[in-house]
Order: C-alpha cells, then structure tokens, then sequence
C-alpha cells in the first residue's frame, strides 16, 4: 500500500491511452498518465503526464498537462508545466505556456507564447503600458557634434 510505484501490467510507470485515427469525442476528458491521441477531441483535455498528438490528430480544445507533443493541429490554450514542442507539420492557433518550447522549421503557430515558469495565460491579455526611460549618452552626443561640425 505504501511506497509502491504506479506501474501497469507492463510494467510502465504511467498509465497509456489512445484516443485512434476516426474516433470522434467532445467533453471534458481527465486522463491519468500519456496520451496519445490521433483523433479527434473538442472540449477540454487534462493530463497529467505528456500528451502526444500524432500527424492525423485534431484537438479543438483548451489543453493542460505535464509535457504536450504536437505533430498534427490544436485549436486552443495550450498549458504545459514542463515542455511543449511542436513537431514539424503541427499547426497550432492559440496561445501555449511552458517554461521550455521547442518548435522545428515547418510548424505552423499563430498566437502568443508565455515561457516564465509558473504562469499561464489568462483569458484576457494583460495591457499595461510601460513607459521607457532612454539616457543620453555623452560620447554619443560628442561623435555627432563632431561629425556635423
């Protein structure tokens, strides 16, 4: 009872499930462990390991979990605690949060990137206006007198 690993039946640390190329769900889906998903989801996914979305899956959903995988599209927030990568082919329209992103040449991204640890994106973008204090630098201003001089 304490102190045993969670391991399945093969002998893996985390649980496996695939949602596979044709099947259709909508909803909320909680999912303990990986996911490999290579259909198609509308809704929410939670995960609490790396979720994999392979070459034919389709996700139109906001996405929490530990580390997310692209090769194929999300449509939707995308919030990982560890790493996120989008895999040449992936085409992803939302905003994604990780403290680590790779993306390889060929992906398709269009929205807005958070990488500091610890935060995700909120439903609405934070628009304060910073203002800058630009100094003056002496021998700046001494090499132009001289130029024009």
């Amino acid at each position: 009872m304490f102190g045993k690993r969670d391991e399945t039946a093969s002998g893996d640390r985390h649980a496996h499930s695939i949602l596979q190329d044709g099947m259709v769900v909508q909803g909320v889906v909680d999912a303990k462990g990986d996911v490999r998903l290579d259909g198609h989801l509308e809704g929410k996914l939670h995960v609490s390991e790396r979720l994999t979305v392979g070459a034919s899956g389709v996700l139109n959903a906001g996405v929490e979990a530990g580390e997310v995988i692209v090769m194929g599209a999300i449509e939707g927030t995308i919030r990982a605690r560890r790493r996120i990568e989008l895999r040449k082919g992936a085409r992803v329209v939302g905003d994604i949060s990780a403290p680590i992103l790779v993306i390889e040449e060929g992906v398709h991204f269009h929205g807005n990137c958070n990488m500091q640890p610890g935060e995700a994106p909120s439903a609405e973008p934070d628009l304060k206006t910073q203002a800058l204090t630009v100094g003056e630098d002496p021998f700046e201003k001494n090499r132009y007198e001289k130029i024009y001089q």
